[in-house]
């Protein structure tokens, strides 16, 4: 994710650093802070073996998600009338990890019918928790299905605060972390369960419908077009998007990938025009980060650009959205474009998307490292040294920019500027500390070995000293967890 106002300037460095705790907002920062009880009922089903947990037992969010099974697949219809009504159906498929007589989905809009395995199922719902009783226990290992009918106005919707489904003035877009799932499917809404997407956007005839992955087919359906969208490689949650609107799409293949970009037609002349100026050079940083990480992961690129106000650009999995914002004039390090923020989704698609979290404490492995990326970037195209950012920031950062612990920011600071900074700081250090053949090689390993998995700060630090020989503890508590400037 980047933040619509994050900055880099060292002009602003002096005043950021003046305000103690500054936390840029945003969708996901107000998720992060609001819409999670402390409260996990994980703790109280575990010794209830048939039972799933209401919780995939994260310390930051230890509602999300779900226990006692693994899903393979999603099946996505989500239909959104020109109303703004929504009507959706999720069919799962799934696998028991122990015998399960009652589990949970993480869905918001209120279900209308449940079906395990073809049968009809009881259910209750409650907040985000749907929690489904089906006719006959699963045993473990047993693989089944769920489907889920549900229906309402999401774009009215909040949880705790937070909204994730937005209204524009020809469609609707659905985007958000650490959250946003439960907005338009029921799923296990939690990085750690990964699965493949089919996605059926329908709409009216006329608007378009756009998703992740690959459009596999367009066709009509009553009244509607559906637009078919396919993922085939493993996807958290939360990397899934849906956006209907009156986009222009563009189309077109570049060194084996298919990119496809949607321009919503409510930007404006200037910002439409910077947009595309901007996007149209991904298959160039693309090809910038491939010399530095190895292949692209996914099979599929493009961008969505929005005029919903999100405040932010998401990563989106192989297919970034961002807010028109980041296009208006002014935005960026270079006259008529941003490409900075495109260099920051792209890359990760490799740290973050094909390399997840295991627990959102660790967020400093996707956001940090996308942010180096992002600055390498810059100074490849003469926007800046990576060596002047650092310096700017070591020197002019003041005392609160470095009283967070980025290794474990707690819950409500994910999203804060200095997990991002002080995150891509740690990265400049440690390749000047390893040099730079171990430096790349760690970062090829670390995405190489975990695609399509996960990955923890401790799997990190014990990767990077394998890769460098060297002792690194001291090295990464004092970048990570210490609440002073580490020395140089």
């Amino acid at each position: 994710m980047r933040i619509a106002v994050v900055v880099r300037s060292s002009v602003l460095l002096t005043a950021l650093a003046l305000v103690s705790g500054f936390a840029p907002a945003s969708s996901g920062a107000t998720s992060a802070g609001t819409a999670v009880s402390t409260t996990s009922l994980g703790a109280a089903v575990a010794q209830r073996p048939a039972v799933g947990g209401a919780g995939a037992g994260d310390p930051y969010f230890p509602r999300y998600g779900n226990g006692g099974y693994d899903v393979r697949r999603y099946r996505i219809t989500a239909t959104l009338r020109p109303d703004k009504r929504f009507v959706g159906r999720t069919r799962i498929v799934a696998v028991a990890s122990k015998r399960l007589r009652r589990f949970n989905l993480d869905l918001l809009l209120p279900a209308s019918s449940v079906r395990v395995a073809g049968r009809p199922a009881r259910f209750t719902q409650r907040g985000r928790e749907l929690v489904i009783t089906p006719r006959r226990t699963l045993r473990k290992g047993a693989r089944f299905t769920v489907t889920v009918a549900y229906a309402g106005r999401p774009t009215e919707l909040t949880h705790r605060g937070v909204k994730a489904f937005w209204s524009t003035p020809s469609g609707g877009v659905v985007v958000g972390e650490p959250e946003a799932a439960p907005w338009w499917f029921a799923s296990n809404d939690h990085p750690t369960d990964k699965a493949t997407y089919d996605i059926r956007l329908r709409a009216a005839r006329g608007t378009e419908a756009v998703s992740v992955g690959r459009l596999a087919g367009r066709k009509q359906v009553g009244d509607l077009t559906q637009w078919r969208w396919v993922m085939r490689r493993p996807m958290a949650t939360y990397l899934a998007f849906a956006a209907w609107g009156d986009f222009r799409i563009e189309r077109k293949r570049v060194d084996g990938v298919r990119y496809l970009y949607a321009y919503d037609r409510a930007l404006g002349k200037g910002a439409h025009q910077r947009a595309v100026r901007s996007l149209r050079r991904t298959p160039k940083v693309v090809r910038f980060l491939e010399r530095h990480l190895g292949p692209y992961p996914y099979a599929d690129l493009g961008g969505v650009v929005t005029a919903a106000d999100l405040g932010f650009a998401l990563e989106t999995q192989a297919r970034p959205i961002y807010e028109g914002g980041f296009f208006t004039r002014g935005a960026g390090l270079e006259p008529g474009r941003n490409t900075s923020v495109v260099a920051h989704e792209v890359a990760h698609q490799w740290f973050g998307n094909s390399v997840s979290l295991r627990r959102w404490r660790d967020i400093w492995l996707n956001e940090g490292l996308a942010t180096y990326l992002e600055w390498m970037w810059d100074e490849s195209q003469g926007l800046g040294t990576v060596d002047s950012v650092f310096d700017d920031w070591y020197e002019y950062g003041g005392r609160s920019f470095w009283r967070l612990p980025i290794g474990d920011p707690g819950r409500d600071r994910i999203f804060d500027y200095r997990v991002y900074t002080r995150g891509a700081m740690a990265a400049h250090a440690l390749r000047d500390k390893i040099g730079d053949q171990a430096f790349f090689a760690l970062l090829r390993r670390w995405v190489g070995e975990r695609r399509d998995g996960h990955g923890t700060t401790a799997q990190f630090v014990r990767l990077a000293e394998g890769v460098s020989g060297q002792q690194l503890d001291a090295f990464f508590d004092a970048w990570l967890y210490a609440r002073v400037r580490p020395a140089r």
